[in-house]
């Protein structure tokens, strides 16, 4: 499971603090920087769900283009992943995008990494 959600144990050396949950609506995506890593966090049906913030084709930022359900187009070509598990859906993309474990705790999105 990549989303989850609860009182788990969050071991803070392991995880970023991305935004309080608040402030990520249904539907809405923000870029984020995890590391070296630029990400694009999204909600989708209540869950946020972490991606690659870069097109594997063209190496756009994802967070220019558009989110649909659970569909996000990049800018450039129009591919579109599936923000919840960054599998291609519609090309000119092949590559899928890399997904990112997040935790939404206490009213904090936190990503592994």
């Amino acid at each position: 499971m990549i989303n989850q959600t609860g009182n788990l144990q969050l071991d803070k050396s392991k995880y970023t603090f991305v935004a309080y949950s608040d402030s990520l609506h249904e539907g809405e995506m923000i870029e984020v920087a995890v590391g070296k890593e630029t990400l694009v966090v999204a909600r989708v049906h209540g869950s946020a769900h972490a991606v690659d913030g870069i097109c594997s084709h063209a190496y756009s930022e994802l967070v220019d283009g558009e989110l649909e359900g659970h569909c996000l187009y990049c800018p450039l070509h129009f591919a579109c992943f599936d923000i919840r598990d960054g599998s291609v859906i519609e090309g000119p993309a092949d590559e899928p995008l890399a997904v990112y474990q997040v935790v939404e705790q206490d009213g904090s999105i936190w990503i592994k990494g």
